[in-house]
């Protein structure tokens, strides 16, 4: 029998103070469930962003399924509130351990990582999907929808330039699900983003005629390379204060603060320039995000929550395979494909055991202050 969407498993469930039994089979209110999937993505913080467009696809196959997602707790608040997704768990020793316990009718696991490969491999379930982990410790695809992925990761320079799928499109074969472009979602809660905005707008006297751009000037530590230049944000800064109409704000982590206290103090225009670097948790990043009109930012998990959020974007792409960063027609990627340029820095740091670019970091240095403000402008005139 399948347990009804309402049982509890030690106490009763609502429904038992009305009907005052607790036989499932014979309440009017049962309700079980067809399917119960379990689906792992634990990080990175953007890849779990981009990757919530999957469980609108589950839920379309499998409209009366039981869907839990693992996640690593740092990602969380992506998911939390999201309508499709029945159970949140966190990821540590304990939940892993209940999980392996159990049954599911399906198990999906997007990273390749031998901590969520191993999960997959060790739960039960008749029938998995994606990554999981084989006898030698190696990671393998499980199924033929993964294997694109799979083959791709491991030729960079050949398949992997070439390849024009999008990240949604790899993930929703791997899941085995048609894709029909569906959009990352985040479900944040309305009445607190809105509170938030009214405070910012208040605290930097912002009117609500102005153009809020958010520059989002750093990226992950693992590849540093993938920020614009200090020059190009500089210059860029200059060009957008010339009107003042335009708000900008600077953004980032702990590891910007030093550039971005640089930046600002080295203008010489402080009205309508703000400096929000690393005051604010994630959730409320999300919230800021939210209320600006144009994200710039590189291949973080800024970006991909400006897509979710349906907000204009700037994008700027180097060494990661920006055909797979679908923008969803929101804005514009700066991306230099003369140069032979795809992971290159991990390729050769693996190989000659130094992270020393062969172009000079020239997919960043190529990319204009003027071009960018360009593209910002268009992008305000087709908002406006």
């Amino acid at each position: 029998m399948k347990y009804c969407r309402h049982f509890k498993g030690d106490r009763p469930c609502k429904y038992y103070w009305i009907d005052k039994s607790w036989d499932c089979t014979i309440c009017t209110h049962h309700n079980p469930f067809k399917e119960r999937i379990l689906l792992i993505k634990l990080g990175a913080l953007g890849d779990v962003v981009r990757s919530t467009c999957i469980v609108e696809g589950l839920k379309e196959k499998y409209p009366d399924s039981q869907l839990t997602w693992l996640v690593e707790k740092d990602s969380k608040v992506f998911i939390d509130n999201n309508p499709f997704i029945d159970n949140v768990i966190t990821y540590d020793d304990e939940n892993v351990r209940a999980l392996q316990c159990q049954k599911f009718d399906i198990i999906i696991n997007l990273d390749k990582d031998k901590k969520a490969t191993s999960i997959i491999t060790s739960c039960k379930s008749n029938i998995k999907l994606g990554y999981g982990l084989n006898e030698e410790g190696h990671v393998i695809p499980l199924n033929k929808g993964t294997e694109y992925h799979y083959y791709i990761c491991l030729d960079n320079w050949g398949a992997k330039r070439k390849n024009t799928k999008s990240y949604q499109k790899m993930i929703f074969d791997m899941a085995e699900l048609e894709y029909k472009n569906e959009a990352p979602n985040l479900y944040i809660d309305d009445d607190l983003s809105e509170k938030f905005k009214n405070t910012f707008l208040e605290k930097y006297k912002i009117r609500s005629d102005s153009n809020v751009i958010l520059l989002n000037t750093g990226c992950g530590p693992d590849w540093p390379e993938k920020k614009w230049t200090y020059g190009g944000f500089k210059n860029l800064i200059l060009l957008l204060l010339k009107d003042d109409r335009n708000v900008v704000v600077l953004a980032g982590g702990k590891s910007e603060v030093n550039r971005n206290t640089k930046l600002f103090n080295e203008s010489d225009i402080t009205d309508n320039f703000i400096n929000t670097t690393d005051k604010y948790s994630l959730k409320e990043f999300t919230f800021l995000i939210n209320l600006c009109d144009i994200v710039v930012t590189a291949d973080t998990v800024a970006l991909q929550i400006a897509v979710a959020l349906k907000r204009k974007i700037i994008a700027f792409f180097g060494l990661g395979p920006w055909k797979e960063s679908d923008l969803f027609g929101l804005g514009k990627y700066f991306v230099r494909e003369e140069l032979e340029c795809i992971m290159c820095i991990g390729q050769f740091k693996l190989m000659f055991g130094t992270d020393r670019c062969p172009y000079d970091v020239a997919c960043m240095k190529l990319i204009t202050a003027d071009e960018v403000h360009l593209a910002i402008t268009e992008l305000l005139e087709d908002i406006k």
